[in-house]
C-alpha cells in the first residue's frame, strides 16, 4: 500500500480510473437489478401463497409486504430497460448519467430495504434482516467514493430511523435496532471505502504496470533498432571490404602484369601489322582480326590500371562543371551517333580537389552506359547541384531501369549484364570515386535510371 502512496496519481490516472470503477458500478446494477427482479417473482409467489393461508388478515403486514415487493419489482425493472437504453460498452462510454442512474438506482433500493425493516418487517417478526442484507451488499457490490458512500448510507439510515420509530412501540427493541443499524451502518461505510481504496490501488497497479512496460518496451525496441542497424552497418562495411579487397587484388594484378603482357603484345601486333602488309586480300582480314583483339586485350588491361588501389591520383582543385563542359564534345557525338537527346543542367558549385582525367573517365563510362541502356530517342541528362556537405553529380537515362539483383551488384569486377562487356566499367567508376573520397547512389525505376556521384565538401 505503501508503495501507491508514494506514486504520484496524474489527472490522467485519476480520470481513467473514477471511468472505470463508474462502469463496473453500471454493469453490476444491471447484473444486480436482472438478480433481484426473478428472486422477487419467487417473493411475489410466496406472498401469493401467504394470501391464501389468510396470513394477510391475520397480519396486516404481509399485505404492506406484498406492496413492497411490488415496488422492488417494478424498480428492478425499470432498471433493466434504463441500462438497455443508456448503453455502455466501454469505460469510455461512460457519463454523468450513467453515474447518476447507478447511484439513484442504488439508493431507491437501499431506502426500500430501510421500509422493509424498519416498518413492515416490524409489524410481522421485529427483524431488521433485509436492511442489514443490502449495506453488505452495497458495500461488497458497489466502488463508490466515500463521501457518495456516506451519503448513501447516511440517507437509508435516516429512512430507517424514521420508518422504524413510526412502527416500532416496544421502547427495548427500539433502542436496540438504533444501536445494531448504526454499527451496521458505520461497519459497511468503512468496508465499502477499503475495498474502493483497494480497487484503486489495483488499477493505479495496473496503469503503472502498463506505462513500465510501454517504457521498458520502448527502450527494448531502441536498442533493437540500434543493433539492427549496426548489424546492418556491419554488413554493408563488410560487404565493401570485400569489394575493396577484390579492387586491391584486381589492382596488384594489374600492376605486377600490365608491363610484362602489354611487351610482349606489342611485339606481335607489329609482326602482325607487318605480315599482314605482304599477305594476299583474301588473307588480310584474319590478320585485321587479330589486331582488334590484341587492341582490345589492351584495353581491358588499361581497365585493370585504372581500378588499381596502388595506382597514385594526384588531385588538383577544379570545377566540376568546367570538366563536364570540357567533356561534353565527346559525350555529344555518342549522343549523336546513338540518335538520343541529351540535357545539361549545371548549377553553380565549389571547387573540388579533383583529377580531371579520372573525372572525365568516370563521366564517358557513365554516360555511355545510360546511352547503352536506351533505345532511339531516349533523353540522357547530366546534371549538378550541391548541398550543405556534397557537390553531386548525377546522370540519368531514360531506360527501362536495373533490375534489383544486378543493383546489388553494381561495382563487382567480371560482373556485366551485356553479352561483349567486361564487367570493368562501373568497377573503373567505383574506383575512381572511392579515390575521391566520394560515393555513389543509384536511383532506378521502370521509367529509367539516376546515378548519383557524391563528393565531400571540405571542411
Amino acid at each position: 500500500m505503501t508503495f501507491f502512496q508514494t506514486q504520484a496519481i496524474t489527472e490522467k490516472y485519476e480520470n481513467a480510473i473514477d471511468k472505470i470503477i463508474a462502469y463496473n458500478n453500471f454493469k453490476q446494477t444491471s447484473k444486480l437489478a436482472i438478480i433481484l427482479f426473478s428472486v422477487n417473482l419467487i417473493l411475489l409467489f410466496i406472498d401469493y401463497l401467504n394470501n391464501l393461508n389468510g396470513l394477510w388478515i391475520i397480519i396486516n403486514g404481509y399485505k404492506f409486504l406484498f406492496y413492497a415487493h411490488v415496488a422492488l419489482g417494478s424498480l428492478t425493472l425499470f432498471s433493466i430497460f434504463i441500462s438497455y437504453w443508456i448503453i455502455a460498452n466501454t469505460a469510455n462510454d461512460i457519463t454523468l448519467v450513467h453515474k447518476s442512474y447507478v447511484i439513484l438506482v442504488v439508493f431507491l433500493m437501499l431506502s426500500l430495504a430501510a421500509v422493509i425493516s424498519g416498518w413492515i418487517d416490524q409489524r410481522i417478526h421485529g427483524q431488521i434482516t433485509v436492511y442489514v442484507v443490502g449495506c453488505l451488499i452495497l458495500a461488497v457490490m458497489y466502488n463508490f467514493k466515500p463521501k457518495v458512500t456516506a451519503l448513501l448510507y447516511g440517507l437509508s439510515w435516516l429512512v430507517f430511523i424514521i420508518s422504524l420509530s413510526i412502527s416500532q412501540k416496544n421502547p427495548i427493541l427500539l433502542q436496540a435496532h438504533y444501536v445494531n443499524t448504526s454499527l451496521v451502518v458505520l461497519c459497511s461505510y468503512f468496508l465499502s471505502t477499503a475495498l474502493y481504496k483497494y480497487r484503486r490501488q489495483d488499477l493505479l497497479h495496473a496503469y503503472y504496470l502498463e506505462d513500465l512496460v510501454k517504457e521498458r518496451t520502448q527502450e527494448l525496441q531502441i536498442a533493437n533498432d540500434l543493433l539492427t542497424q549496426e548489424i546492418l552497418d556491419r554488413k554493408l562495411a563488410e560487404i565493401e571490404m570485400a569489394r575493396l579487397d577484390r579492387l586491391n587484388l584486381i589492382g596488384e594484378m594489374a600492376a605486377s602484369i600490365s608491363h610484362e603482357v602489354r611487351n610482349p603484345m606489342t611485339t606481335v601486333k607489329g609482326f602482325l601489322q607487318l605480315l599482314m602488309n605482304k599477305q594476299e586480300q583474301k588473307d588480310k582480314e584474319f590478320f585485321v582480326l587479330m589486331v582488334e583483339e590484341l587492341d582490345r586485350a589492351n584495353s581491358i588491361l588499361s581497365e585493370f590500371l585504372s581500378i588499381s588501389r596502388t595506382k597514385l591520383t594526384l588531385l588538383e582543385c577544379h570545377n566540376i562543371n568546367d570538366i563536364v563542359t570540357s567533356t561534353l564534345p565527346l559525350v555529344q557525338a555518342d549522343v549523336s551517333n546513338n540518335d538520343q537527346l541529351l540535357k545539361i543542367e549545371l548549377n553553380i558549385v565549389p571547387n573540388l580537389p579533383l583529377n580531371i582525367q579520372e573525372i572525365r573517365q568516370l563521366l564517358l563510362n557513365l554516360v555511355r552506359n545510360g546511352l547503352e541502356a536506351m533505345s532511339s530517342g531516349g533523353q540522357l541528362s547530366i546534371r549538378t547541384f550541391s548541398t550543405n556537405s556534397d557537390v553531386v553529380l548525377a546522370v540519368s537515362d531514360e531506360g527501362r531501369g536495373i533490375e534489383p539483383y544486378v543493383l546489388e551488384k553494381l561495382g563487382t569486377p567480371f560482373f556485366t549484364t551485356k553479352e561483349q562487356g567486361t564487367g570493368l566499367g562501373l568497377a573503373v567508376c567505383y574506383g575512381i570515386v572511392s579515390r575521391h573520397n566520394g560515393k555513389i547512389n543509384v536511383e532506378s525505376s521502370p521509367q529509367g535510371s539516376t546515378f548519383y556521384v557524391s563528393f565531400k565538401l571540405s571542411s
